[in-house]
């Protein structure tokens, strides 16, 4: 890959994961989307939710076959539930924030009158006692500082109860890789933006419909109504996969950066919710065909304890046959994931060969 598209990509992803666009609050991401898509597109809608659906082109027949990829445009932050007399704010998790990330670091709220930023507090290291300085805090223990020495002077800056908070952004480079907050999931949202760029204006043998969707890191089911709206033949959804190559987890997993994409062939998430997705046989192997066909070596992974945006919406309408394509993630959920661009740009390859491989005659049919 050309270090020019490297950079055009590193670019294009910094500008996603500036956007400030919580869970439940993405109407930045909304109108950041809308602004970078290309002319040319059969249609562009907003559902009632706040799913951006982009139908690239249109096929004059009864029962077209449709394909749907999406990747969620939210990340995960927090939501102020209390603001004390002497100014300090408690908060809430807004999504799959750990805690032994959250301490020290820089955080954004956005008030009608614009940016703030703030930090989550921790206990000077000097007056920390001995017994405390291997106790890691619950995030209903946590506090924000922005500097407000008053309930009243924080009301006064447009802080409120139910305000959504996130943390500060970030990006740099270091040769491929890229770090960044939030790269989860604007990656996802780079590969749709860069996939329409290369399908928009060709002759497609079937119906694509892109989606950005909302609320995948608050319940997973945002997405549900474009689901159903779209009652696409086969979908592909586009997340990160957890990358295990660093000291930490080797050996937990074959999955490393820079090794290209990643095929999901089980997640499940447990934990209450019995969330997860086996992908239909035959569609794995159709992607591996295409695959190998376009030289892209893929990775295989299972994610135990994870979910996708395809966790639920395959249950819809008569059931959609689904698969994840993921790009492999350091550091998930933390304040700064980190991510090879050339893992990005060989999904983008394959992509662009896969959905326009779907047409009417791919059998896709269980037994």
């Amino acid at each position: 890959m050309t270090s020019d598209y490297l950079t055009h990509i590193a670019q294009r992803l910094q500008g996603l994961t500036q956007v400030v666009s919580p869970a439940g609050y993405e109407d930045a991401m909304i109108r950041k989307v809308q602004s970078e898509l290309p002319k040319g597109l059969h249609e562009v809608s907003v559902d009632n939710l706040g799913n951006v659906i982009v139908q690239v082109n249109k096929i004059d027949e009864p029962n077209p076959f449709k394909v749907m990829v999406f990747a969620h445009m939210d990340e995960v932050g927090f939501i102020i539930k209390k603001i004390e007399e002497d100014g300090f704010i408690r908060v809430e998790r807004l999504g799959g924030i750990p805690e032994k990330s959250m301490l020290g670091q820089s955080v954004i709220a956005e008030t009608p009158e614009g940016k703030i930023m703030g930090i989550i507090g921790t206990k000077s290291h000097h007056l920390t006692k001995p017994e405390e300085k291997f106790k890691l805090p619950q995030v209903q223990e946590a506090y924000l500082d922005f500097g407000f020495r008053s309930k009243s002077e924080a009301l006064e800056a447009g802080v409120f109860v139910g305000m959504p908070i996130v943390y500060a952004r970030q990006f740099f480079r270091c040769n491929s890789l890229a770090f960044s907050n939030a790269i989860d999931n604007r990656a996802g949202c780079l590969i749709l933006l860069e996939l329409i760029d290369r399908l928009v204006g060709k002759s497609l043998p079937c119906e694509v419909v892109i989606v950005f969707s909302v609320q995948e890191e608050f319940n997973l089911r945002g997405v549900i109504p474009a689901v159903r709206a779209v009652n696409p033949d086969v979908s592909i959804t586009l997340d990160l996969v957890v990358a295990a190559d660093t000291p930490d987890l080797k050996g937990s997993a074959d999955i490393s950066l820079g090794e290209g994409p990643c095929l999901n062939l089980y997640s499940f998430h447990g934990r209450g919710t019995l969330g997860g997705l086996i992908p239909n046989p035959k569609l794995v192997n159709f992607v591996k065909k295409v695959a190998d066909a376009e030289d892209v070596s893929l990775q295989y992974s299972t994610f135990m304890g994870g979910l996708t945006d395809a966790s639920f919406s395959q249950l819809e309408n008569a059931g959609i046959p689904m698969i994840d394509l993921a790009f492999p993630t350091r550091y998930t959920h933390a304040p700064v994931e980190a991510v090879d661009l050339n893992d990005l740009t060989a999904l983008i390859k394959l992509l662009e060969k896969l959905v326009p491989a779907f047409h009417a005659g791919v059998d896709l049919k269980r037994g």
